[in-house]
Formats: structure tokens, C-alpha cells, sequence
């Protein structure tokens, strides 16, 4: 067992939007990863190949974008984006909780640029 708070996380800037801290990363458990991310505005449309993102909001607004949908939700909602699904975020004073199945693995994800 490994318990982490976030005084303990890594903490990883992404963008001029997002930084996120990573609890457990792929090195901990191969089947899951676990971020929690702060985000105050645009994070660019990106697709996962074989990853499921599960994102958890725990405070602010989330708008989150796909091809499917655009959909606004706020605390205590959660959103599920299946591998090969293009997700776009934009984040207001929003603070998300972020699982990934199997572990998040950068060379996994494109960016849209």
C-alpha cells in the first residue's frame, strides 16, 4: 500500500491552463494512474489510444468538448471518454480528479495542435 497527498505529489505543468499532480503514475501500477489537475481555461483537444479517462470534478466548471457533444459540468460530476474519443477541456477555476486505465503513458496520447 502507498498513500500520497498532494504536498507529495509531482506536480507537472501541462499548459498555460493546466498543472496537474500526479499521485501514481504507470511506474506505481501499470493498470491505473491517478492525477488531479488544476485548470483555469483552455486545454487543447486531445485523444487518448487505448487509455480510458475517467475525470472527477471536484470544484469550478468544466466544459468539456468532443465530437459527440459539448456538455458543462460542475462539482461532483464525472465524465467518461473512451480510448480514440478527441476531448477538448476548458476549465473555469476548475479542479478535476483524473483516473487513467490502463496507466497514463504519454507516447499514448496526440495532441491537436
Amino acid at each position: 500500500m502507498r498513500i500520497v497527498t498532494r504536498d507529495d505529489a509531482e506536480v507537472v505543468p501541462v499548459d498555460d491552463a493546466m498543472t496537474i499532480y500526479q499521485y501514481f503514475s504507470e511506474a506505481e501500477s501499470p493498470q491505473a494512474s491517478l492525477v488531479t489537475a488544476d485548470l483555469d481555461g483552455l486545454h487543447s483537444r486531445r485523444m487518448n489510444r487505448r487509455s480510458v479517462k475517467l475525470y472527477f470534478v471536484l470544484s469550478g466548471k468544466l466544459l468539456v468538448k468532443s465530437d459527440e457533444m459539448e456538455r458543462e459540468v460542475g462539482p461532483l460530476a464525472g465524465v467518461l471518454i473512451e480510448p480514440g474519443t478527441w476531448v477538448e477541456l476548458v476549465g473555469e477555476a476548475a479542479q478535476i480528479a483524473i483516473v487513467y486505465s490502463p496507466a497514463f503513458d504519454p507516447a499514448d496520447e496526440t495532441v491537436d495542435e
